[in-house]
Order: C-alpha cells, then sequence, then structure tokens
C-alpha cells in the first residue's frame, strides 16, 4: 500500500508572500515587462531555473505581513544615505522558479542581461554518458503492494508518462521550460514538474550537455536532505520532464522579498542547511553548484532548505579539476569567474558569502548600474560592511568574500569546513540534530491546502495551462535510437518513493 501523507497544514504562522500581476503564459516578455522596475539580477545563461519564484509587486498587498508593511513605509529612510538605495528596498524582474531559463535583473533597476557564456579562454565541453535508461537496482516486483487511489493495482516503480499526471499549476515560467504543480492520477501524490523544450535544447548543444548534468546530479544526490529530490524523469518527442520533490513553502527569495532582510539568527540557521548541502555537492559528489542564490534555495513544507536547479552545476572527476566558463548570477559571481581565470569549488563559497550577505543586509554586497559596472565592482571594490552587522557576521562574510580564491574560507577543505562549523556565527547550531532535520526552522510556511501553491506568486500560479500533447503512436513516448536525450528516463528507487512524505490532493 502507498505510504498516507499527513493532512495539508492549517497553519497561518510564517511569512506570506506578496501578490503579484499576473503574466501571460505564452509570452516571457510579458512577464519581464511587468517587472522591469522591481528587484533584478543579471544573469549569465540560456537555461531556465525552475523554482525562481516571481517578483514582489511594489505597491504593499493586504496579504504583506504587518513587519513587512512598517518596513516598506521606513524604505524612504536609507541606512546608507543614498536615496533611493537603501539595503531596506529589493527590486526584482525575475522569470519563475527553476525552471532553467535566463533572467535579466538589476537591483538598482537597469538593465543587467549578461552577454558572455565563456571567459576569454573558451567554454569548457563535456559530455555526459546516459547511454541507458536507468531504474534502480532496488525496484522489485513490479506492481506489488500498490493500490492506486481507487483500489485498483499500481506499479509506482514503472516508467512515466506526461499521461500519468494532471497538470494543477504553473510555478515558473522561461524561455525553454516550465514548472507546473502535476497530480500523480493513480496516487494523487504532488510533484514540481520541470518541462523543458527540446526544440529549443537542440539549438545548442550547451543546453543539451547542461540538461543531462542535472538530471544526471539529481539522481546522484537523491538522499541529502537539503537537495531536491529526483523521482521521474521521461520524454516524449517535444519535451524533456524531471519530476520533483515539491517544494511547497515556495522560495527563501519570496519570503526575503517580503521581510527585506532577515536576522542574523534566522540567516544562520538557512546558511547552515545550504552549508550541508554545497558540502556534500564538493566532497561526495565532486560538484560544483555555480549558482548559488535565494531564487535557487526552495522551503519544503516545514520550512527547511531544498537547494535545487543544477543546469549550471559542473561535475569534476578530479578534486583539482577547474573550469572557465562564465556561468551564475552576476551579483553572486567571484571575481575569478568574471576575469575568466581557472577557478574551482571556492566560487561557490564566494556565492555563499554573497548569499549571506544579502539574506542579513537585503541586498548582495556589490550593486551597480548595470551588469559591467556590477562585474566591476566585484572585482575592484572594497567589500564594505553596514554597521548593523554583528562582530561574528562580518567575521565570517569578510573571510567569504575574499578576491583570491586561495585565500578564501571554504577554498581548503576538510579542514576548512571544520573552521566554517565552529564559526561563532553557528554558534547556536547543533550540527548533529540540524542534519537530521530536528531543529525547528524560524520560518513556518503558511500553507492550508498543498494543491493553491499558495507560497508561489500569482504571476504564475494563475496563468491558464497549456493543454497536455498526446498521442496514440508508442514511439511517441520514447526515445528513438539516434536521439541525443537517449537514457533520459530514470525512475527512483522503490524506498525513495516509499519513505517520502508527499503532499496529497485535498
Amino acid at each position: 500500500m502507498i505510504s498516507p501523507a499527513s493532512a495539508a497544514r492549517n497553519t497561518a504562522r510564517g511569512f506570506q508572500p506578496t501578490p503579484m500581476a499576473s503574466g501571460d503564459e505564452d509570452s516571457d516578455h510579458g512577464c519581464e515587462a511587468s517587472r522591469k522596475n522591481l528587484r533584478g539580477r543579471g544573469r549569465v545563461d540560456d537555461v531556465v531555473s525552475a523554482h525562481c519564484s516571481p517578483v514582489m509587486r511594489a505597491n504593499p498587498s493586504p496579504s504583506v505581513s504587518g513587519i513587512a508593511m512598517l518596513r516598506m513605509q521606513m524604505e524612504p529612510f536609507s541606512l546608507d544615505g543614498t536615496p533611493g538605495s537603501t539595503p531596506m528596498s529589493r527590486t526584482t524582474s525575475r522569470q519563475g522558479p527553476s525552471a532553467g531559463v535566463s533572467r535579466s535583473h538589476s537591483r538598482d533597476g537597469a538593465p543587467s542581461e549578461a552577454g558572455s557564456e565563456s571567459s576569454g579562454n573558451g567554454t569548457t565541453s563535456y559530455e555526459i554518458e546516459l547511454h541507458a535508461d536507468f531504474a534502480s537496482q532496488s525496484v522489485k516486483d513490479p506492481g506489488s503492494g500498490y493500490l492506486d487511489i481507487n483500489g485498483q493495482s499500481f506499479d509506482p516503480n514503472r516508467k512515466m508518462t506526461s499521461s500519468d499526471f494532471e497538470s494543477l499549476r504553473c510555478l515558473g515560467k522561461g524561455t525553454y521550460g516550465t514548472v507546473l504543480l502535476v497530480k500523480q492520477k493513480a496516487t494523487g501524490r504532488l510533484y514540481a514538474q520541470k518541462q523543458f523544450k527540446k526544440a529549443s535544447l537542440v539549438l545548442k548543444k550547451k543546453l543539451i550537455e547542461q540538461t543531462k548534468t542535472e538530471r544526471q546530479i539529481l539522481e546522484s544526490v537523491n538522499r541529502h536532505p537539503f537537495v531536491v529530490k529526483l523521482f521521474y524523469a521521461f520524454q516524449d518527442h517535444e519535451k524533456l520532464y524531471l519530476i520533483l520533490e515539491y517544494g511547497q513553502g515556495g522560495e527563501l527569495f519570496t519570503h526575503l522579498n517580503t521581510e527585506k532582510m532577515f536576522s542574523e539568527p534566522v540567516a544562520a540557521f538557512y546558511m547552515a542547511e545550504m552549508l550541508l548541502a554545497i558540502s556534500h555537492l564538493h566532497n561526495d559528489l565532486g560538484v560544483v553548484y555555480r549558482d548559488l542564490k535565494p531564487e535557487n534555495c526552495l522551503l519544503d513544507a516545514d520550512g527547511h532548505l531544498l537547494l535545487t536547479d543544477f543546469g549550471l552545476s559542473k561535475v569534476s572527476a578530479e578534486p583539482t579539476d577547474e573550469c572557465n566558463s562564465m556561468l551564475g548570477t552576476v551579483e553572486y559571481m567571484a571575481p575569478e569567474v568574471i576575469l575568466g581565470k581557472k577557478y574551482g569549488k571556492a566560487v561557490d563559497w564566494w556565492s555563499f558569502g554573497a548569499l549571506g550577505y544579502d539574506l542579513m543586509t537585503g541586498n548582495p554586497p556589490f550593486r551597480g548600474g548595470n551588469h559591467a559596472k556590477i562585474q566591476e565592482n566585484i572585482v575592484k571594490q572594497k567589500l564594505v560592511m553596514p554597521y548593523f552587522l554583528g562582530p561574528d557576521a562580518k567575521d565570517l562574510l569578510t573571510r567569504l568574500l575574499r578576491k583570491e580564491p586561495g585565500k578564501r574560507l571554504g577554498a581548503v577543505m576538510p579542514r576548512d569546513l571544520t573552521t566554517l562549523k565552529k564559526h561563532r556565527f553557528f554558534r547556536k547550531i547543533d550540527w548533529k540534530k540540524l542534519e537530521a532535520r530536528e531543529l525547528e526552522p524560524p520560518i513556518q510556511p503558511m500553507i492550508t491546502d498543498p494543491e493553491l501553491a499558495e507560497n508561489f506568486a500569482p504571476d504564475f500560479t494563475e496563468l491558464a495551462l497549456s493543454p497536455l500533447l498526446t498521442s496514440k503512436d508508442p514511439s511517441f513516448l520514447s526515445a528513438s535510437k539516434d536521439d541525443v536525450f537517449g537514457g533520459f528516463s530514470f525512475v527512483a528507487s522503490s524506498s525513495l518513493l516509499d519513505e517520502h512524505h508527499f503532499p496529497l490532493a485535498v
């Protein structure tokens, strides 16, 4: 029998997202135009990032918390004396939850679209070998012991197709893909379905390899408590599909945008969970993440972090392997990436520091009126700490945001991992209890009905869904022998499908 899931939560605690203007599902430009004056970032990639939450409306909404409303009223009083550039104000122009595409952003209202995908030394090419469709070795006795919601025999371990899922809402949308909230028809389980349009991907070999890499990494990292889980992968002639864990709490970005900035204890909790996820990717899988930012940090129903969107990650065969591709989001990009130098895992620790700075101050450490100015400031500008940060936070951020990668905290492992965990900024964190998910998260997402996707922005959840494309031709559901995406299909282990807590439709 399929293990039952707990009932939908009725708690009203925690942060609530601010409603946003609706967009047009068939036009990415329509969504982007409605946000051009809001908080944004420069992104250097072509693939959608699937759990990027939409932008916050500039005007206060009735659903904004009292604290957030007060902070909005205080925004004219700049902490740094510069009108309109206070850390208490966030502007955004984004394309939606980790769907895997580019976003055009600039914090200060100027366009910040990165136009280069590689350094002067050229882009590093790498092949991800996926020779055959995969099903875990633990998948045995198909169909035995499982009943669907109608009491009929159901095998959750078989290869799925798009017809096995009912689309409920859009969670995010980009140039090359879309993320939908879907319900598995046989079980009522809710998932996030990440779709990629093949016709768009095949135009660039880079996009094909990034998609394969994301699928491979998700398969490898399926058991970490703070990384989003992959349950199924399949394809048809039109699209590729990843069936992922549904982060009911929405993006960390959404909550940060509502609260403007987090207190140091709140930031420390989520930075600690990020630290465990990043160190697992680095030390256990040899993966350089390359795109750490609040948009790629989801929250689950309990408020724990889920790192998502591995479209820009790089698998390194050896610990000394280096990259030279200019990928990532500009405000969180390490100096060595901007300069076109060879780089390694230390770039993720720079991004970790930049994200921590953002969480505690309301803005990344280096800003500018356009993409080029942001890059120049990251490389040349001296790091300035706001007066209101405590000494422990200042010390940690200063050591993470060292422009020389060899001197950066995190560059020397495993020594630096011990140093990070023992840093006084994390003095209240019990690392064993944290990894066991025994510490209560400081953010308790408001969830009354999981199907409503309440913690994702209405810009996407209110979009009309495209009709499902179907075909009676059996070949439509499988890849041909010469398909560049051959071997993409995947089914998670029986134990993962049985043990994971799935939200159910109510």
